[in-house]
């Protein structure tokens, strides 16, 4: 049976509430209420504390496009949300620069970068995508703003390669995002509106969206500022999600489960709520004899071991199964390609801080023929379906932040 999708004769989603992962879900809420008046009645407060936090994620969504949306702004799935809650209760101004100072975190930034990895089509660009981050976080906006132009523009043009056709060429309703967020009628086709506004003569009056054909074309020429090089993030980050929702819409729905599955999802998810409530940031020193007690920093030695002695296999094996190739011997050329030029001779670590339930930062020094250099490793702890693990559940440590550019680049 296919999701309900209720999206509007121009292709997008009128609320959040309505993407057909979310109806299906509600639906799925609402036959177990019924269900635990008669059966189950323990899981019942689960049931409804899941129902508010949809609903209340939803909401979310649809505030932040109210306020942000006329702006241009989109909610793409890489914004963290509990950040950006806090946002949707101030007036516009205050909300969009609160909104910047996300992507101006340089750990935050970093992370949603890495998940552009998951696209082949994006791997060759990445080189590219990391100048404009550094770029970006020295203050060099008009940099910033025209490669990831030329970034999202080839990007989409290399999405079907039997009809190349880059993003500036797509019109809006080609950009209907199928069951995501960045679907919505304020979302990416109602902000690609702009993107493709012409410009018949120079201005130098200030700019604040993103114009991509008056930029590029040279006709508007004070675009040299935050806000439009971190629209640009903001897009990169959208049309990686639309890219996304076009792999979506393929994959055949599942048949919908039956009420013992569901509750039993419902028990594992209280048992998750439960351990993420009892868990709590900690870190460790590397003198600690428990140090290498841990299992995150047993990986962490092996990869670092692998990369001195050349062995591109091993630390492929150790990277998360997200960022990599089809198959490992791919995965081992792309660490050789980037690694190699970088002869890591000796390593020592400082401490491992364990950020997140599912993530840990382990500080090292990196020893290379210029000398030690300050170094910092991003773990992420995934289930075998890639997915970030709750301490309850059986999971491995995978490296995200991986090759020396990433790791280095600490502050």
């Amino acid at each position: 049976m296919s999701r309900p999708d209720q999206r509007s004769a121009s292709g997008s989603y009128a609320s959040a509430l309505d993407l057909p992962s979310v109806v299906e879900l509600l639906d799925q809420i609402q036959g177990m209420k019924t269900l635990t008046r008669f059966i189950a009645r323990d899981q019942r407060k689960s049931v409804l504390e899941i129902e508010a936090q949809v609903r209340e994620l939803m909401e979310l969504v649809d505030r932040f496009y109210e306020l942000l949306g006329p702006r241009h702004w989109i909610f793409h799935e890489s914004l963290n949300t509990e950040k950006v809650k806090p946002l949707i209760d101030l007036p516009a101004d205050k909300a969009e620069q609160g909104l910047i100072k996300l992507y101006q975190d340089p750990d935050a930034l970093r992370f949603m970068i890495m998940g552009l990895r998951r696209f082949p089509q994006m791997r060759s660009r990445m080189d590219l995508v990391d100048k404009a981050r550094i770029d970006y976080e020295a203050g060099r906006f008009y940099s910033t703003a025209l490669v990831l132009l030329t970034v999202m523009d080839g990007f989409v043009n290399d999405l079907d390669t039997s009809r190349r056709r880059g993003l500036h060429t797509r019109e809006a309703e080609e950009l209907a995002a199928w069951d995501s967020i960045v679907g919505h009628h304020q979302g990416l086709t109602h902000a690609h509106k702009t993107f493709t506004k012409g410009t018949s003569k120079t201005s130098d009056e200030p700019v604040y969206e993103l114009h991509r054909h008056g930029i590029i074309h040279g006709m508007l020429v004070n675009y040299d500022n935050a806000i439009v090089a971190t629209k640009a993030w903001n897009r990169l980050f959208t049309v990686g999600d639309w890219a996304a929702s076009l792999e979506k819409r393929k994959v055949e729905p599942k048949p919908d489960p039956s009420w013992r599955e569901v509750l039993s999802q419902i028990a594992a998810n209280e048992r998750a709520k439960k351990a993420l409530d009892a868990w709590r940031p900690s870190s460790i020193k590397a003198s600690d004899p428990k140090f290498l007690e841990q299992d995150v920093c047993q990986r962490a030695l092996a990869y670092l071991e692998a990369w001195v002695a050349k062995n591109y296999g091993k630390m492929a094996s150790l990277i998360s199964p997200r960022l990599t190739e089809s198959t490992l011997k791919k995965t081992a050329g792309m660490v050789r390609e980037g690694c190699s030029l970088h002869d890591l001779q000796k390593f020592e670590f400082k401490r491992a801080s364990f950020e997140a339930a599912a993530v840990c930062e382990i500080d090292v020094d990196l020893t290379f023929d210029a000398g030690p250099q300050p170094a910092r490793m991003r773990w992420i702890r995934e289930t075998a379906d890639g997915t970030p693990a709750t301490p309850d559940v059986e999971a491995e440590w995978f490296l995200f932040l991986w090759g020396p550019w990433a790791m280095l680049s600490r502050d």
